[in-house]
């Protein structure tokens, strides 16, 4: 066999594997992309520095995502500013949220547990702190059957009948139990309108000082989510070790109790905006 006959046959057998290495490159992209028709949709936002997600029935998460196992779910990407990345390592999901335009991107989580969402793309001083928690949960039988179950009927219990010089009508009337009174708001800490601009005023008061026992009432009125967590940032081995509110949505309060604060000084922050800034002293 001469040399260009060899040379035709190598150039042959590359020819032929370049073609099944596409072929099947385009099958595994088709089958990555054929969402099923039952999966259920997740609306997922990126924007600096946190997620939000927005489930099928109206349902709203910042931070969070509860999902249920062995159920397809499809993922509606967008951004509102940058564009952002959303990952999930345990499940290599990688696919950008881009400003103006939807990308979609679907998965069944087949083990139950905890994984991290991050965002894989920089996105500004903020991004190492985009990050949210992926909670799938168990599909388990005892479940399923209590979904189905039809409910209990109960049987009425037969009426009484008043005993002399009773008004029947009281009888009859159940007495609602007194509700219980609202707990007094504690000593204010605002999140202010603009704290997510870098620069701008974050808390006030800035620097709060209490005595030990005092409750503090947060309020957020700013358009975006905040958090007052404990920590001079999110590299501090102490961040949230003392107090932290988790994530407050716009117009929302939370209370943090110092009955178990020593008496000190203590820098807090906000989590989805690191250079938001505060600080608690404790009397």
């Amino acid at each position: 066999m001469g040399h260009a006959t060899i040379e035709w046959v190598y150039v042959g057998v590359v020819i032929a594997l370049l073609t099944w290495v596409g072929a099947e490159s385009w099958n595994v992209e088709r089958i990555v992309e054929h969402v099923p028709a039952e999966a259920e949709t997740i609306k997922v936002t990126g924007q600096q520095w946190f997620w939000t997600f927005e489930h099928q029935d109206g349902k709203k998460e910042t931070g969070e995502l509860h999902l249920k196992q062995g159920v397809p779910y499809k993922f509606e990407l967008v951004s509102k500013d940058v564009i952002h990345n959303f990952n999930v390592p345990d499940y290599t999901i990688l696919m950008d949220a881009v400003p103006g335009r939807v990308n979609v991107v679907w998965n069944l989580f087949d083990k139950p547990g905890e994984y991290h969402i991050q965002c894989r793309e920089y996105c500004g001083f903020g991004h190492a702190t985009m990050k949210a928690k992926l909670f799938v949960e168990p599909q388990t039988a005892e479940a399923a059957e209590n979904a189905t179950a039809a409910p209990t009927q109960v049987p009425a219990a037969p009426a009484q009948a008043p005993t002399q010089g009773q008004n029947a009508t009281s009888n009859a009337t159940a007495v609602a139990p007194a509700a219980s009174p609202a707990s007094p708001p504690g000593t204010p800490l605002t999140i202010l309108e603009g704290s997510s601009i870098q620069g701008s005023p974050s808390y006030d008061p800035a620097a709060l000082t209490v005595k030990k026992g005092d409750k503090i009432t947060v309020t957020n009125k700013d358009t975006l989510p905040h958090t007052v967590t404990s920590g001079t940032g999110p590299t501090d081995p102490n961040s949230a070790k003392q107090f932290d509110t988790s994530i407050l949505e716009a117009g929302a309060t939370a209370d943090i109790e110092t009955t178990n604060i020593n008496p000190g000084e203590y820098p807090f922050y906000c989590t989805v905006h690191p250079y938001m800034l505060g600080k608690l002293v404790v009397q």
